[in-house]
């Protein structure tokens, strides 16, 4: 299935070395997952399925450093800011917690199961932090354009 899943991921990413960095990704997650390991029923579209959704997942993540940077090149009121203070200044408002389930989820890329082994939490705990930081950016941002 290499070949059709490279496939795949290539045509909707357009970057054959990230694909084959997406389906590698794919492989080892169904090695380290009890679950995935033991898919029985349509194996071969449950994987098409993963690396469709990977590659949509990559895309949005991409996305997001694009709009990162594209704000980091212009600027705040003239004055220049390093990219990690600008990052400290934007991410502030958040509790210790919610600013390390941001970076490694929105910046990095990490899904939140990762995220909660890492941070040895629970899936819900990091979504539920992940939410609470998203609201709190968002209003911060809706206050600074009026």
């Amino acid at each position: 299935m290499y070949d059709v899943l490279l496939h795949r991921a290539a045509s909707i990413i357009g970057n054959r070395e990230d694909a084959k960095d997406i389906v590698q990704d794919l492989y080892v997650r169904i090695r380290t997952s009890p679950r995935l390991h033991s898919v029985e029923t349509n194996r071969r579209g449950y994987l098409y399925g993963m690396v469709t959704n990977m590659s949509k997942q990559f895309l949005r993540s991409q996305a997001r450093h694009r709009v990162l940077e594209q704000s980091l090149a212009s600027g705040d009121g003239g004055r220049e800011m390093s990219p990690f203070s600008y990052l400290d200044d934007l991410l502030s408002p958040l509790t210790p917690l919610q600013r390390e389930v941001v970076r490694l989820h929105d910046i990095e890329g990490y899904s939140c199961l990762e995220v909660a082994l890492r941070l040895v939490r629970t899936p819900v705990s990091v979504k539920k932090q992940l939410a609470l930081a998203h609201r709190k950016l968002k209003e911060n941002h809706n206050k600074s354009q009026l």
